[in-house]
């Protein structure tokens, strides 16, 4: 619950770390570098859609990159409405085999844009709809209600960390170097964001042994060069 979450004075934390140097990452796969830097501000591991900590009465959430890293940002992973087809049926009909030899949907979407899978996102009054080319819209958000999935996640309030690495033998580690505190999310920005292909969709999802669809994350994200336009204030914080 929000009540027990900590409270951090996050700008006299970070430059604690960051003067420790490099720091082993606690975990091996590329969720290393968050968990570890949650390890260090003493914040629980949670994926129950509650803030990491609070800062000056703020609730915040908490992301961390590469800072050499240019995968965007996660903003939400609301499930699309799927009509008239399943996600697993999709897959299988639109799809393609991946290195793994598994029928899978790994691709990024642009609104009014066809990627080279046929796939585009396109805005019909209060729906994004994601339509292929030749099957038509195959799932839809309703806006308003990934406008809210959106702000939830975020908190109005995103720490945005990055940290240099390094590598010594099969160990990764960091160094959290800089940060900024984006607060105020604006939904209009948002929007426009989307139209201009700034924020995008992504599909991460393959196909089990058993039929069923396996969804590793698939969500709207945003560079973080482009942070900033989707927030009213960006504080200097590390």
């Amino acid at each position: 619950m929000s009540n027990d979450l900590p409270k951090i004075n996050i700008k006299e934390k970070l430059k604690e770390i960051e003067e420790k140097g490099f720091i082993k990452s606690l975990r091996k796969d590329n969720t290393g570098i968050g968990y570890t830097l949650e390890e260090l501000l003493g914040i629980k591991e949670n994926n129950i859609g509650e803030p990491d900590f609070i800062y000056n009465g703020l609730k915040v959430e908490l992301k961390t990159q590469r800072k050499k890293a240019g995968s965007r940002v996660t903003l939400s992973t609301k499930s699309p409405i799927w009509d008239p087809l399943r996600d697993r049926e999709i897959i299988a009909k639109l799809g393609y085999k991946d290195k793994k030899g598994r029928q899978a949907l790994k691709v990024t979407l642009k609104v009014d844009h066809f990627n080279p899978k046929g796939f585009k996102l396109s805005f019909d009054n209060d729906k994004l709809n994601i339509a292929h080319k030749e099957f038509g819209i195959v799932c839809y958000f309703k806006f308003s209600d990934l406008v809210e999935a959106t702000k939830t996640k975020l908190y109005e309030n995103l720490l945005l960390v990055l940290a240099d690495k390094k590598k010594e033998g099969e160990d990764e580690y960091f160094q959290y170097v800089e940060a900024t505190l984006f607060s105020k999310f604006d939904e209009n920005n948002f929007k426009e964001l989307m139209i201009d292909g700034k924020i995008v969709w992504e599909f991460r999802m393959h196909l089990k042994e058993s039929g069923f669809a396996r969804d590793h994350g698939s969500g709207l994200r945003i560079s973080r060069k482009y942070l900033p336009n989707l927030f009213e204030k960006a504080e200097k914080i590390l």
